[in-house]
């Protein structure tokens, strides 16, 4: 029997639900959305969706399975925004959803694929993998998507990106290449599989837009732009108590934007390593944002 898919819930509440919400809406118009805000004590969400004849909002404390599963019955899929490092509610999610009745679910893990040889030493690798454990001891069906760097994520001071300037600050020698995907494209190819979940149940999706080094996307950038940028290298990332003080961002934060700054030094954000290869053509639906058009929104952000 096909499993039928009509009503989403995107649970989390955060930028990335906004943006799957905002996809969805424009390439799958025919899905139902409810939208999980989570909060710990207080809400303050920026920009929330407002409700409509085709979505739902609720705002949960974490925590409240009981609610949750209230919310989640009738629904047929969760797509999960958290961060991955919130192991605990991931894996309290599967089992509300499985007493929901939920039929699919991915799990907040979209960006490096933690089986790649070079992750052993990093901290991202341990709370995956028992996300990964307690899905497939479920009744639920699921796909872990795997997708590379965000390449908004990517593309931002964080990374060295100096687009005000026309500079860029690369740690290490910016050869090693790893896959990227923008936000967009990661909703289309997300969705299109949980459509299609008795194809892809159980499996680790991969895709990428692009696939290159971070010279290359040096290359790009000057080819989109037009400008000459002032390219520097650096052989560490800053160390965490100059990192802190930018931007007004946690320890915590920075300490992770450490941890995939080295990843990216190293190629560990790339999904198609053998013998893997991209499952790109397994979604013809899909069509890639061109590099151009995500490097010029980028550019042109900076300089408003």
């Amino acid at each position: 029997m096909t499993t039928e898919i009509k009503r989403i819930v995107l649970y989390g509440g955060n930028k990335l639900s906004m943006m799957f919400y905002l996809g969805i809406r424009k390439y799958f118009p025919h899905l139902y959305i409810t939208v999980v805000y989570l909060y710990t004590g207080f809400i303050n969400i920026p920009d929330p969706i407002a409700e409509n004849a085709w979505a739902k909002i609720s705002y949960i404390k974490y925590g409240d399975y009981d609610t949750l599963e209230a919310v989640f019955q009738g629904n047929d899929a969760i797509i999960c925004t958290l961060d991955s490092k919130d192991t605990r509610y991931q894996i309290g999610l599967i089992n509300t959803a499985e007493a929901a009745g939920i039929k699919v679910l991915v799990p907040a893990h979209y960006g490096i694929d933690v089986d790649t040889p070079i992750l052993s030493k990093y901290s991202q690798r341990v709370d995956i993998r028992k996300i990964y454990r307690a899905l497939k001891k479920s009744s639920l069906k699921y796909i872990i998507v795997a997708a590379g760097f965000s390449v908004e994520d990517f593309l931002a001071p964080h990374f060295g990106w100096d687009f005000a300037n026309n500079s860029v600050l690369i740690h290490g020698d910016g050869t090693s290449v790893n896959s990227f995907t923008p936000i967009a494209d990661l909703v289309r190819y997300t969705v299109a599989a949980v459509l299609r979940i008795d194809e892809f149940h159980g499996r680790k999706l991969r895709i990428a837009t692009y696939t290159l080094s971070v010279l290359d996307w040096v290359a790009a950038v000057e080819a989109a732009t037009g400008q000459k940028f002032l390219v520097r290298h650096q052989k560490q990332h800053p160390p965490l108590r100059d990192l802190k003080k930018t931007n007004g961002m946690s320890v915590a934060w920075w300490r992770a934007k450490c941890e995939m700054i080295n990843i990216l030094d190293q190629g560990g954000g790339l999904v198609d390593w053998s013998p893997h290869p991209l499952d790109n053509s397994l979604l013809p639906e899909v069509v890639p944002t061109p590099i151009n058009e995500i490097i010029q929104k980028a550019y042109s952000l900076a300089h408003k």
